[in-house]
């Protein structure tokens, strides 16, 4: 596999490759401490390895409801069962019909999880789980890799129905990323007007950066920093305007971080100045945690939904159609951290198909998340629950 460099007309993705690809020769220069042969033994054993779950998502499930109890602080033999994380994977051999999403399959995928995870009778009532008819609600997409590995247009639509049904107005409710360029070469069309659904990005006119609120760290490679400057300040979006965020990252490959997904997509994609932590070693650790424990960002995050319809494990973070296929899942959850593990297992699975190194190396960011307790890696913890249709 080879990383498809993007057009120089894309500045910021054309850098973002560069440091994929120093960072990837610079990987392949470091000797493997763990021999092929030894991780796919320790893989097909579900055995953890190296601070992240190495086996399927299946046996790692299973695992988590053999031990649904654990003894409690009260009398000697009480037992209690644990609270799980609920997590939703619905999954259709039929979401795709060649090349071409098929709509009515995706949006039951997105109702039936949704009411899987609330265990209600209909996505309506689900949605209400989540929002206030007087929240402004940010819904962060993954525009970065253009229209064909961006967050599809069905499933921001399909969670703008549901967020229509539980009395949220279409002018209460703004898709938005970091950068406006990227907006648009994913096939989102700028609004920043007070009619219909609102579209922008940080860099939008009038919205920029709060000068007040940031986080500040010396961590980092001080060449690359804007202007030589160690803060990266938060969206005024966060600060000023939004009262909830929705989450819908793309599962993907990430040449810096090992894999892109939930708590990249929403800390990196909140803040500025983030070039700084994309070298070795720091590969964006523990920035990414640090930068989404933040108040303003974490406690304003009520549902994160991961696009896997069409999944990357290898070329990205921008699209190489060498490195992508079509998973055909949608993961819902409120823990970002159990989700970006379940995204890690995933990629690393199916890129042991084409004998690609593994990103255990790459992905530290993920265990010091659950340090900081934003989530839990370890899926024993979570309640995975399948929905096929």
């Amino acid at each position: 596999m080879t990383n498809k460099i993007p057009s120089t007309s894309d500045p910021i993705a054309a850098q973002i490759q560069a440091d994929c690809d120093q960072i990837s020769r610079t990987q392949a220069a470091i000797p493997q401490s763990v021999s092929r042969r030894r991780f796919l033994r320790q893989a097909s054993k579900g055995v953890v390895g190296i601070g992240l779950g190495l086996g399927s998502v299946a046996s790692a499930t299973k695992e988590a409801f053999a031990q649904l109890g654990r003894q409690s602080g009260g009398p000697p033999g009480e037992i209690i069962e644990e609270e799980l994380t609920p997590l939703v994977e619905a999954r259709s051999e039929k979401a795709w019909n060649g090349d071409v999403l098929d709509e009515g399959i995706v949006s039951e995928m997105i109702d039936r999880a949704m009411m899987k995870l609330t265990g209600l009778d209909s996505a309506k009532e689900a949605w209400k789980d989540f929002v206030l008819p007087t929240d402004i609600v940010g819904i962060k997409i993954n525009p970065l890799a253009g229209e064909r590995l961006s967050t599809h247009r069905i499933i921001v639509d399909k969670i703008i129905e549901g967020l229509h049904g539980a009395g949220i107005l279409s002018n209460q409710i703004i898709i938005w990323d970091r950068f406006e360029s990227h907006l648009i070469k994913a096939g989102y069309e700028i609004n920043q007007s007070d009619r219909g659904v609102r579209c922008f990005a940080s860099d939008s006119d009038g919205v920029g950066y709060d000068d007040e609120v940031f986080y500040e760290t010396e961590k980092d490679v001080g060449v690359r920093r804007e202007n030589g400057s160690i803060l990266s300040r938060y969206t005024k979006l966060l600060t000023e305007e939004l009262t909830v965020v929705i989450n819908v990252p793309v599962m993907k490959h990430h040449g810096i971080t090992g894999v892109s997904g939930c708590l990249k997509n929403l800390a990196f994609g909140s803040v500025d100045n983030t070039s700084r932590f994309h070298s070795n070693p720091i590969n964006c650790n523990p920035a990414i945690a640090d930068i989404f424990a933040h108040t303003v960002l974490k406690d304003k995050v009520v549902l994160n939904i991961v696009d896997g319809l069409l999944a990357a494990f290898d070329g990205g973070p921008t699209y190489d159609p060498d490195g992508v296929w079509q998973y055909g899942s949608i993961l819902v959850s409120q823990d970002p951290v159990a989700l970006d593990q379940i995204i890690y297992q995933t990629i690393e699975e199916k890129r042991k198909e084409f004998e690609l190194p593994t990103l255990s190396r790459l992905s530290k960011y993920i265990r010091s998340a659950s340090r900081m307790e934003l989530g839990t890696n370890d899926l024993d913890d979570v309640d995975y629950q399948e929905v096929k249709v």
